[in-house]
């Protein structure tokens, strides 16, 4: 595979990845209290039993404002955008579409909605004016594989609402302030999901073994991470931590601190070279679809950017039963980045390490849960 040609930005991205690695807590078993972007998902809007028995009665029907659908007794709208905090589902989304309540020959609509379970409202625009639709104080969040649901209950008409409504209609009786005008289901997908615990393999090439042999090279685990083979060249580093999306497309997994240290007997001091904060940033585009790469904090010599690439594509398994991914042994190979350190850290200079020769195989199996 040919070299990837990385960009100084690219470089200042591995870095800040890799210290933000380095700033995740050393138990991240529980999600944070932080927002999570949303990158999709549904609401769906369901009238209040008692409403819908009153616009039936009087031939009022609620109809969906594109794109937003009919599913069943529920309006169903998408998320165009939104933050939300997926363990008590305090946050916002904004709706695509909207609906159109009609009553004969007369209709009002009711569009740009805002759900806003933080500040416990609806927002929306109503024949054209900007309001307050409904509040409510029933919020419940509840966290999923891939995303959040959020269950909003009782969204009960603002004054203002009721009365343009009804005015727009000509009915009365039937929209009234404070009156439930239903209740709402939030299913959201975020953009990236935290990793809550497991573990990377990762086995060196024998090609890239006999060249560190050849230079009197020894490889060991720096942390928790344990070692096996005769000299040790497969190594399993248990605590993973990080973020991901469903395609792996965005986000990184890695070790907090773990990683390899390379070690060369020299005189008069032997050289060190470290790999810290071992991880995999999945970020396709910057080596091409599927392009991974192996990203690492270097110390003992001046190195900037990632270590090697891999290309995870579709490879990973999700287990629902367990939340986890795993991920076959996959093939990286030497980065640009990482074959000059080398040659100027353990052979003076000259051409040993070469940008995309085989530096290994990489597996992972990842909760998210």
């Amino acid at each position: 595979m040919g070299a990837m040609n990385y960009s100084g930005a690219f470089a200042k991205t591995v870095l800040a990845l890799c210290a933000a690695l380095l700033l995740l807590p050393a138990a991240a078993s529980a999600y944070p209290l932080k927002g999570g972007s949303l990158a999709g998902g549904k609401t769906n809007f369901v009238l209040d039993g008692s409403l819908r028995r009153a616009m039936d009665a009087a031939g009022i029907k609620l109809l969906p404002i594109a794109p937003g659908k009919a599913k069943g007794a529920a309006i169903q709208l998408p998320i165009t955008e939104g933050m939300m905090e997926p363990r008590y589902g305090s946050g916002y989304v904004y709706q695509g579409g909207g609906f159109k309540i009609q009553a004969g020959g007369r209709s009002v609509s009711v569009r740009r909605l805002i759900l806003n379970t933080a500040k416990q409202k609806l927002t929306g625009v109503i024949a054209g004016r900007a309001m307050t639709v409904a509040k409510t104080d029933e919020v419940k969040g509840f966290r999923t594989d891939f995303g959040l649901a959020v269950k909003v209950g009782a969204l009960r008409l603002s004054e203002k609402a009721a009365t343009l409504i009804s005015g727009r209609l000509g009915v009365n009786d039937i929209f009234r302030a404070h009156r439930s005008l239903g209740r709402a289901t939030v299913a959201g997908v975020l953009g990236v999901v935290p990793i809550t615990g497991g573990s990377i393999k990762f086995s060196l090439a024998p090609e890239f073994v006999q060249k560190l042999e050849s230079l009197s090279v020894s490889v060991s685990v720096n942390g928790t991470g344990t070692t096996s083979g005769s000299p040790p060249y497969s190594f399993d580093f248990p605590e993973v931590q990080g973020e991901l999306n469903r395609r792996f497309t965005h986000g990184a997994i890695g070790t907090t601190n773990d990683g390899l240290k390379f070690l060369q007997p020299a005189s008069p001091a032997p050289k060190e070279v470290n790999w810290a904060s071992l991880g995999i940033l999945f970020e396709n585009g910057f080596g091409g679809e599927g392009g991974d790469v192996v990203v690492g904090r270097w110390t003992g010599v001046s190195a900037v950017g990632p270590i090697g690439q891999i290309e995870f594509g579709s490879s990973p398994v999700f287990d629902p039963r367990k939340g986890e991914f795993t991920a076959p042994p996959t093939s990286a190979t030497l980065s640009p980045y990482a074959a000059g350190p080398l040659n100027e850290a353990f052979a003076g200079g000259k051409e040993i390490f070469k940008a995309g020769e085989p530096l290994g195989a990489f597996s992972f199996v990842v909760g998210l849960r």
